[in-house]
């Protein structure tokens, strides 16, 4: 055949040195290959003798059967409109193992337009079709489990995606339990059910078929013929049963080296592990690594959440329970020292039991506060709602704070448009006025004021506003504001109180259908407002 005018050493010498496979195919009734250059054993196992000519062989023969009817739609086509094509698809080895080739050619053609042969290349590009298979697969079970699908909706993601780059291999995940001596079902959904259902809690050992092998030793355990390797004596029938002939399990271990699961590849076939194939099966395994440590970290949390709100709750309920133990001996000592008053006492004893009686009263309050805080908590505090007229609370309100704010010189001012009825508890309700204005009076300053104000807003609710123009909060101090136990000012231990109050405002609004906002600037005081909704509303 005339190779355009070079000889055939030449043209061989050339062929040879490029990083592809050359070949030239006469466009006969068979399609005859005339040349192929060596590297096709390279890739293949196959010499290029077995394609020359009208061999048993065909090229067409190691094309992976899925790709065939696209591989001859586009070599077609291009020959018909006189064209170049390009494709990738894939080539089976001898070893039945998969390869992605990527061909590029053209025919030649008569003067009479028609075609006599085809010359063309293909080069591999496994390495670059894997990864980029491999790649896309980790990115959809990453998102899979962004997202928060179940732990085995993930695995069983991974394990389809890995089959379908190795037709073939049949994929399994299997978890190790937590006393870290039986594995669970991860995902196998390409195995039969009696298969996974025999293996299910299967106790890892040292020769315990390939996944338990490799859950205890933390090393792969690769098995090419499982009717023959000892480990595999106690489950050949099961194997028998279901076709399997090969298994090679690899450790999934944790950062800190803890093994986490077994990853399983099984085939019909005898079978030993690719390059390429433990390339895929070693990501899988990172992949499944970062699965099943952030599923077991969120469970962590989780249960370290319950433990916490379990615990809490009980603190509450104890506390909430203990009401009546901790008032009774409260108000004893109250009672006693107000009679210890009406005796006819010096300066220095009077001066001594209105301590006493100070102290309890105090004493006493804290533990209201407490309390009111532990059965919010629990859920256990009662809220009664009924029709509530607002000038009146505030100015109860008003009433019990005269004297603290006469103390310090704050004025008091009230000033409000007509208000349509509360929907609130009424005891409740000036419970929450009362700590607002105490707090406008204690972190004022000397000679300062709080004026309150209440108007309808429009949007069948009222709002109550209390503003002083005292020390004010920064930005820091205002996201704290509603934390328990969190004294914000400098003179926090000059400060009556355990700083739980506007917890417990928040918490009885909140039972009252309402919110409570906060606007404050330091060194220029602050306006704390809420709302709760009217009388008519349903």
């Amino acid at each position: 055949m005339d190779l355009h005018a070079i000889d055939e050493d030449r043209f061989e010498s050339l062929v040879e040195n490029i990083p592809g496979i050359v070949y030239t195919c006469a466009l006969d009734e068979h399609w005859t290959m005339e040349y192929i250059s060596s590297q096709i054993e390279s890739l293949t196992g196959y010499p290029p003798a077995d394609f020359i000519g009208n061999k048993a062989r065909s090229f067409a023969s190691i094309i992976h059967h899925e790709d065939r009817d696209i591989v001859d739609r586009s070599v077609e086509s291009a020959v018909a409109e006189q064209r170049a094509y390009s494709i990738e698809y894939r080539l089976l080895d001898v070893n039945n193992n998969i390869h992605w080739v990527f061909e590029q050619g053209r025919a030649k053609y008569n003067d009479a337009g028609k075609a006599l042969w085809l010359d063309g290349v293909l080069f591999d590009i496994s390495h670059r079709k894997l990864n980029q298979q491999i790649e896309s697969g980790s990115f959809h079970v990453l998102e899979a489990l962004a997202k928060g699908d179940d732990i085995h909706q993930v695995l069983e993601r991974l394990v389809l995606q890995l089959e379908e780059i190795w037709p073939g291999m049949i994929c399994s995940v299997l978890i190790l339990d937590d006393d870290g001596e039986h594995l669970l079902p991860g995902a196998a959904p390409s195995l039969p059910d009696y298969y996974n259902a025999a293996i299910d809690g299967l106790k890892i050992g040292e020769t315990v078929g390939s996944c338990g092998a490799a859950a205890y030793t933390k090393q792969p355990c690769i098995v090419a013929d499982v009717t023959t390797h000892t480990n595999w004596q106690a489950f050949r029938p099961l194997t028998e049963k279901a076709g399997l002939k090969a298994c090679w399990s690899y450790p999934v271990l944790s950062n800190d080296n803890q093994v986490l699961a077994t990853f399983a590849c099984y085939y019909k076939e005898n079978k030993e592990p690719s390059a390429l194939e433990l390339k895929s099966i070693s990501k899988a395994q990172y992949v499944a690594g970062i699965a099943i440590s952030r599923k077991k970290e969120e469970r962590e949390i989780v249960q370290a959440k319950e433990n916490a709100e379990n615990a809490s709750k009980a603190k509450s309920e104890f506390l909430s329970s203990m009401s009546h133990e901790l008032r009774t001996p409260l108000n004893a000592i109250l009672g006693f020292s107000q009679l210890t008053l009406l005796d006819s006492l010096n300066d220095v004893h009077k001066a001594n039991a209105t301590e006493v009686y100070n102290a309890g009263k105090h004493l006493l309050s804290l533990v209201d506060d407490v309390l009111d805080l532990s059965k919010i908590e629990a859920e256990k505090l009662e809220i009664h709602l009924e029709k509530v007229d607002v000038s009146a609370s505030i100015n109860e309100a008003l009433v019990l704070m005269k004297e603290s704010a006469a103390n310090r010189a704050v004025s008091l001012s009230f000033e409000h448009n007509r208000c349509q009825p509360l929907k609130a508890d009424k005891t409740r309700l000036k419970q929450v006025l009362v700590n607002l204005i105490s707090n406008a009076i204690k972190y004022n300053r000397h000679g300062g004021s709080v004026e309150i104000t209440a108007a309808d807003t429009g949007a069948d609710k009222v709002r109550i506003s209390v503003t002083d123009n005292g020390q004010g909060m920064d930005q820091q101090q205002i996201e704290k504001l509603f934390l328990p136990f969190e004294r914000l000012s400098e003179n926090r231990y000059q400060t009556d109180g355990v700083g739980i109050g506007l917890v417990i405002t928040k918490g009885l609004l909140e039972k009252m259908h309402g919110e409570i906002g906060v606007q404050s600037q330091a060194g220029k005081g602050s306006q704390f407002w809420l709302e709760l909704p009217c009388w008519a509303v349903k």
